[in-house]
């Protein structure tokens, strides 16, 4: 019985020791479990898992990418991203699709900057701002024009969001 419950510990521990270093690399802290007498254990209640500095440190993304949409004149849509500093959008995942109607015209999008990116390799982002023209044809809609637009970006902190989609609905005034 003493030998099976040896066994049984030896083969939690060796299940459990990987989890305990990668969740230590998240976290370079040491924290100790006097319970399990582990540094960094993933049974204290005090680790949350995502509690290193830069990870802590990091806006929600709606701050970090603040969106504004509205209607420049009478035929042309803007999205505007406020990009905080130390954050930075990706190009290839702005993503922009017409719900209802099928009046929108290909996006305008400026050249962003060339960079290295450690995640995706070569990329064009943006920071701190930008700016998406999208012509439209008046007629087609009706009062109102939808769209669900989706965007990625990252925190210079080495921490990437999740792909962030949005519904944007604006009303067409005559």
């Amino acid at each position: 019985m003493l030998t099976t419950l040896t066994k049984t510990i030896f083969v939690s521990c060796l299940l459990f020791y990987p989890l305990i270093l990668q969740a230590q690399l998240l976290d370079n802290a040491t924290i100790t479990t006097p319970a399990l007498n582990v540094p960094g254990s993933l049974f204290n209640n005090a680790n949350t898992g995502l509690s290193s500095s830069a990870i802590q440190s990091v806006l929600p993304a709606d701050s970090a990418f603040a969106l504004s949409a509205y209607i420049e004149t009478p035929n042309t849509l803007v999205l505007l991203w406020e990009i905080k500093n130390g954050y930075y959008l990706y190009r290839k995942s702005l993503s922009f699709t017409e719900t209802g109607t099928n009046s929108l015209q290909s996006p305008i999008i400026p050249t962003g900057i060339q960079t290295e990116d450690e995640f995706f390799g070569e990329v064009e982002v943006y920071y701190q701002r930008l700016l998406v023209r999208i012509p439209f044809d008046r007629d087609e809609l009706g009062n109102s024009l939808a769209l669900e637009l989706s965007y990625q970006g990252c925190a210079e902190a080495n921490y990437c969001y999740p792909m962030q989609t949005k519904s944007v609905s604006l009303e067409i005034l005559q």
